[in-house]
């Protein structure tokens, strides 16, 4: 399990507010309002309907990253604090969690693909698609937006809140399972249920997330171990797609 580390004891003022502020915005809006609202821009500037193109989708993204950001200000205030005079001994985590958490990954994965067929999620396979449209967009997307975002409403946010007002490994759990859950929903929502099997993929990286910002006390070496994994394997998804 994660070492608990109690200088994350301490509640932060307004933290309810801010983590119900991050987590409806990341919810409904990046899974809902900003897509439509994305494809309705599109429409009225290019008369293009059902689609978003690059630039819209880039607005939309830094919208969120500026809105998380700012909704975020406590957490990421106490992160400076946690990291100040800590920043090597900080960074030093982040290869070795990642160690750990590639070797998760080959484990779980190559379970799912044994009993269920699937060789990658849909999320994945989006993303590859994204890439060979559109591979700028998706940089940004999986290296920039993804983790800030993800880790300021999933790790700073919605665990930040919950380990202090439930029981620690409640809070883990549902950390590991929302951040899994977000990755297969778009999945749901089209009646694809094998896809299900792949929250367990993402359950994997949440835990690992979850545990390098515990034992920190900073969301930022979990921002960054987010932005390590997914770097690497766009590097293997580019190097797959030039073979």
């Amino acid at each position: 399990m994660i070492r608990r580390n109690p200088r994350l004891d301490q509640n932060l003022p307004m933290m309810h507010t801010r983590v119900f502020a991050l987590i409806s915005n990341y919810l409904l809006g990046y899974l809902f309002i900003y897509p439509i609202l994305g494809v309705f821009i599109t429409y009225q500037l290019t008369g293009e309907s059902g689609a978003m193109t690059s630039e819209v989708a880039f607005g939309i993204y830094g919208s969120l990253i500026l809105l998380t950001l700012y909704l975020a200000q406590p957490i990421i205030s106490e992160s400076l604090r946690m990291a100040k005079g800590r920043w090597f001994s900080h960074l030093k985590k982040i290869p070795i969690n990642y160690l750990f958490l590639f070797a998760s990954l080959f484990v779980v994965n190559t379970a799912i693909s044994t009993f269920t067929g699937v060789e990658s999620s849909a999320n994945q396979d989006l993303v590859y698609q994204t890439f060979m449209e559109s591979p700028v967009l998706i940089i940004f997307a999986a290296l920039i937006m993804a983790p800030i975002v993800e880790e300021l409403v999933f790790r700073g946010g919605l665990y930040r809140a919950l380990r202090n007002r439930y029981s620690y490994k409640r809070a883990v759990f549902i950390s590991m399972f929302a951040f899994g859950f977000v990755h297969v929903f778009a999945s749901l929502l089209a009646g694809d249920f094998l896809d299900l099997w792949n929250i367990f993929t993402y359950m994997a990286m949440g835990f690992f997330f979850v545990k390098i910002y515990e034992e920190t006390g900073s969301v930022f070496p979990a921002i960054l171990l987010h932005f390590t994994n997914n770097a690497i394997a766009l590097s293997i998804m580019w190097l797959s797609s030039t073979l």
